[in-house]
């Protein structure tokens, strides 16, 4: 029986994804003369941007950590800052609620950026649990986050079904044992997903008491 959603929020709920990724590429142009492949950048897509830096590390291409951040993380703040729910999220969030369902977020970032988000967008109020990097010790593709909101909202994994839009998302779902549904975004639709429970375009898409009536 299906009890909990479990949803990701990088390029999930909204479409963050695509605007670091067009910073991403910038950066490394003016300050590395390198052509950052969109293959490269989903190494770090649900997981974090170490990932990403230790496989340049090992081509040559270091990258300063704090000027990085320094240099980038002004950019993002204010572009992301204008950035809608993605189609069809706060429709599939009510439909969650409204059919007894508990929602959790678990995502790899800290707190604060799926917070000012959540709230600027009034969709707080659909969620019964946030759980972040902050409270596990291991982030995607390990399935600590799905295991944490599973423990607190006294559910099993296989009463639960993760939401993803990543590659390293997906593997923590599934990881954790439990079923994914993926939502690529523009960035991620060049990931090769295997494994998944159900795969759509959009959440626009997904009908939830479908999805209780099949789970």
């Amino acid at each position: 029986m299906l009890k909990t959603i479990i949803m990701d929020f990088d390029g999930l709920i909204v479409d963050t994804e695509v605007v670091w990724y067009r910073i991403y590429v910038e950066w490394f142009r003016v300050h590395k003369q390198y052509d950052l492949s969109v293959q490269e950048f989903l190494a770090c897509v649900g997981s974090n941007a170490e990932d990403l830096f230790r496989k340049l590390d090992a081509k040559g291409i270091h990258v300063d950590r704090d000027a990085f951040a320094q240099d980038t993380l002004a950019c993002f703040i204010e572009e992301s800052g204008r950035l809608p729910a993605k189609p069809g999220v706060e429709d599939f969030l009510k439909s969650a609620r409204e059919n007894g369902l508990s929602v959790a977020l678990a995502t790899s970032s800290g707190r604060k950026k799926p917070t000012v988000h959540l709230e600027r967008l009034h969709l707080m109020q659909y969620f019964d649990l946030l759980v972040t990097a902050e409270d596990v010790e291991r982030i995607k593709p390990n399935p600590d986050l799905f295991l944490k909101a599973a423990e607190k909202l006294g559910c099993t994994p296989a009463e639960c079904l993760v939401v993803e839009d990543s590659l390293n998302g997906l593997l923590a779902g599934r990881n954790a044992d439990m079923r994914v549904l993926v939502v690529p975004n523009d960035v991620t639709k060049y990931c090769t997903f295997e494994g998944q429970y159900r795969l759509c375009d959009s959440l626009a898409d997904v009908d939830v008491p479908s999805l209780i009536a099949e789970f």
